[in-house]
């Protein structure tokens, strides 16, 4: 089995973030991860600003009167949809 490059691996580690990798993906990953260790840093980073990311979707980022102020904002130019 040939060591796919870093340019590869780095594509692997992102594209795992969304989807599934197939078996041969992972074994090829793994492999590579093994000697890299640019490569395994990169994962860990990877993960860290998913979590991250995904923290941040969960949390309620405006308070109910910053919400306020957009509906009134989308009301007054006629974008107000929630009721569509």
């Amino acid at each position: 089995m040939e060591i796919i490059p870093c340019t590869q691996a780095t594509y692997l580690i992102s594209k795992r973030e969304e989807r599934a990798l197939t078996l041969s993906e992972r074994i090829q990953l793994f492999v590579h991860l093994i000697i890299c260790e640019f490569c395994r840093r990169f994962l860990e980073q990877t993960k860290i600003i998913s979590k991250e990311a995904r923290r941040l979707v969960s949390e309620e980022s405006l308070t109910e009167e910053e919400k306020r102020k957009i509906q009134e904002e989308l009301d007054a130019i006629g974008l107000n949809r929630r009721n569509e």
